[in-house]
């Protein structure tokens, strides 16, 4: 079993008192949020050698001022450019000006990127959740860890998009599709989010939610996401990452492919909570429907590319980061009394994933644990 370095066990303290504050006492000002955001990007961007992917992305580093400018722009506007272009425009055009005007050392762009990425992370919870301390102490295992400090493109391409969920809501449609082109030029994965302005107000109730749910299972063996042939491999697949993906997640969602396991449980979880707790979520939680549609999406998605592991964590996480929401938000319409409950077995549901993630090693494989992790500005 490996342990985490002290620095993010003090990450775990503090959220875990805000979250007993916020949930028994009053609402958490929200410059208490913002410690913790600049102490997360202490962590997350100043890493030394630490994330599964920071070889790949050191590579990528050097591989972006191969680029003209005239090719990254091309490929901006979507026209054929002069040079091959592997990686998405704008994380290439970022890297390029990070090394070719300002001569930045690596550690520099992930501190870059770590800061408008939680920035935009801190922004998106709170407009989204009562208890922020909560939600994200509920996914900071393995969330934070694969997530800013590992997949940083998609990571923050999600979060451009997730900020968009703003404009959904205001029904502002050009201002989130531009959320969704700057998002989709940090990876492709984003383009999947552009449907979504449209299904956040599809009426969705109990009989078809259990009908798409049930339905995504009993496709699952079929594969029938071959039928879009490369296409989604041109989104969610990453030439120079992949294998830094694979060798973090394979004793987690690899292995438990075709079988009950952890991604298979949290997927039963989310359901309970959409099925049991849908009623008075839709007369007490602003914009419920659009997580609720957005978290159905997510489990169906994770079951119809459940054979393929890149899939079923990168597309379905895509959206189940929208759904995963509503477990800590359902303690605002609920009793006293089941609210100790729901928030009793979040504090469990974490502890279990910290025990199972590091009995996994993968915490030792990212290079996070104490004798491991290294920062430039922390001792």
């Amino acid at each position: 079993m490996s342990f985490l370095h002290p620095y993010f066990i003090i990450a775990i303290i503090y959220l875990l008192i805000f979250s007993f504050k916020e949930v028994y006492g009053e609402k958490v000002d929200k410059k208490w949020l913002w410690f913790l955001g600049g102490y997360l990007i202490v962590l997350a961007g100043l890493r030394n050698e630490s994330g599964p992917d920071y070889g790949s992305y050191l590579g990528i580093y050097s591989y972006s001022d191969t680029k003209y400018y005239q090719s990254i722009f091309m490929r901006a506007l979507f026209l054929d450019s002069p040079q091959p272009m592997e990686l998405e425009w704008l994380f290439v055009l970022i890297n390029k000006v990070m090394l070719n005007v300002f001569n930045a050392p690596f550690y520099m762009l992930t501190l870059l990127i770590a800061i408008i990425t939680i920035i935009l992370k801190i922004e998106y919870i709170d407009d989204n959740t009562f208890y922020p301390f909560t939600f994200i102490l509920f996914i900071f295992v393995p969330n934070f860890f694969v997530g800013e400090s590992g997949q940083i493109r998609q990571c923050l391409g999600s979060f451009i998009v997730y900020y968009g969920f703003r404009f959904i809501k205001e029904r502002r449609l050009w201002m989130y599709l531009l959320c969704v082109y700057l998002g989709a030029g940090i990876h492709n994965v984003c383009f999947i989010f552009l449907p979504m302005y449209w299904l956040a107000r599809v009426p969705l109730n109990k009989f078809w939610m259990l009908t798409l749910i049930l339905g995504s299972i009993f496709a699952s063996p079929f594969e029938v996401y071959r039928i879009f042939g490369s296409f989604l491999d041109s989104i969610a697949g990453d030439v120079m990452v992949v294998e830094g993906f694979n060798g973090y997640m394979d004793e987690s969602t690899q292995r438990l492919n075709g079988g009950f396991g952890l991604p298979e449980g949290m997927m039963l979880i989310l359901t309970f909570f959409l099925f049991y707790f849908d009623t008075p979520m839709r007369e007490k939680y602003p914009y419920y429907e659009y997580h609720r549609n957005y978290a159905v999406l997510g489990i169906c998605c994770y079951f119809i590319f459940r054979n393929n592991p890149i899939f079923s964590s990168r597309l379905a996480g895509a959206f189940i980061g929208f759904g995963y929401l509503i477990i800590p938000n359902a303690m605002y319409v609920v009793s006293y009394t089941t609210k100790r409950l729901i928030h009793t077995f979040i504090i469990l549901l974490f502890t279990f994933f910290f025990i199972v993630y590091s009995t996994f090693g993968n915490m030792e494989k990212g290079n996070f644990t104490k004798d491991l992790y290294k920062n430039f500005l922390l001792p």
